[in-house]
């Protein structure tokens, strides 16, 4: 489906699965998969949506997670015909703490794939929501993106500029432009402690 899963063969493993009407796959590191790069949905012919958000976590070529199908909602309803997920991690797990512990919660080929995949896609949806974890990586790979002249959009933004996660969204969000000087810098408040 993408021209950069072909260039990265040799370095990665391919899980596909589908029908004569869809098709899915999941890209993982050849090791022991606890690497998700990137993950992707075909339902018919039409442009493709890539959604940027912060880690994966159970989602494979054979099963959806509750974020995978609440992607899917916008995507058929805006007339896309392939929905693609890349992470700011590439580290696969159901607790974003894991972030914060992982001495490599990135991946080694994640960002390869982050602007391989955003330059082959006909939309870019930021959608990482806002994790602590989240601020100072959004923030390079909005500039790797940025650099490449990529025109992010999101479906709405939190209190403090980031682009909201598909769990929390309504149905019926609207695209709108990611502002490409966003707060994405700007990490969490931290609770005061008290005295």
């Amino acid at each position: 489906m993408f021209a950069t899963v072909d260039a990265l063969s040799g370095d990665v493993f391919v899980e596909e699965s589908g029908n004569l009407l869809e098709s899915a796959t999941a890209v993982f590191d050849q090791g022991d998969r606890q690497y998700r790069y990137l993950l992707t949905r075909s339902w018919g012919p039409g442009p493709v949506v890539l959604f940027i958000m912060l880690n994966p976590s159970t989602a494979d070529a054979f099963t959806d997670d509750p974020t995978v199908t609440r992607c899917l909602r916008p995507a058929r309803r805006l007339g896309f015909g392939a929905l693609a997920v890349v992470n700011l991690f590439a580290l696969r797990a159901t607790d974003p703490a894991a972030l914060a512990t992982h001495p490599e919660p990135v991946g080694p080929l994640n960002d390869a794939v982050i602007t391989g995949i955003a330059a082959e896609a006909d939309q870019l949806i930021a959608a990482w929501g806002a994790h602590p974890q989240a601020a100072v990586r959004a923030q390079v790979v909005t500039d790797l993106l940025n650099a490449r002249r990529s025109q992010l959009a999101c479906l709405g933004l939190t209190k403090r500029g980031q682009p909201r996660h598909p769990l929390y969204l309504r149905a019926d969000s609207p695209l709108q432009p990611f502002p490409p000087h966003s707060t994405c810098a700007r990490p969490a408040r931290q609770p005061a402690k008290r005295r």
